[in-house]
């Protein structure tokens, strides 16, 4: 039981395709796209407040994808049960790391946490590169919500 309920936790793998496909299925509402790693300090710190976030912004979508090594899913799935996110968290799928950063987008240069704004047609409106507070990321969803 307690393995069917660990493998419900993450929503699957994502390559830059399918991230591309996330934000596209949510159209019509602005997008907040997380990217994170259980090792990065800065990314754990950071995790919450995109949870509290989610739950007090009904109107965004929040979509957060770990860059955690697939052999680390355990961590991972224990991580985010512990957080218990109303937000769907995908693991990044086993493959080279470039063609992934570059595939979701060029301006990214990998660093992490990275939080990536769109408007609801799709449009990207912020890359936030490293941390950021809560202030900041509203910010930019000012600017989605135009």
């Amino acid at each position: 039981m307690t393995a069917l309920l660990l493998a419900a936790v993450l929503a699957g793998e994502v390559d830059a395709a399918g991230v591309h496909r996330a934000i596209a299925t949510r159209k019509g509402r602005p997008v907040v796209i997380s990217m994170w790693a259980t090792w990065c300090g800065p990314c754990v710190e950071e995790f919450p407040m995109l949870v509290a976030l989610a739950r007090t912004q009904k109107d965004v979508a929040v979509v957060s994808i770990s860059l955690d090594d697939p052999a680390d899913r355990k961590a991972v799935e224990s991580f985010v049960q512990r957080e218990d996110p109303p937000f769907p968290v995908y693991l990044k799928a086993a493959g080279k790391d470039e063609a992934f950063i570059d595939g979701v987008d060029p301006e990214w240069s990998g660093v992490i946490p990275v939080t990536l704004v769109y408007d609801r047609s799709g449009k990207r409106v912020a890359l936030l590169k490293g941390e950021h507070s809560r202030a900041d990321i509203e910010k930019a969803l000012e600017e989605a919500k135009k």
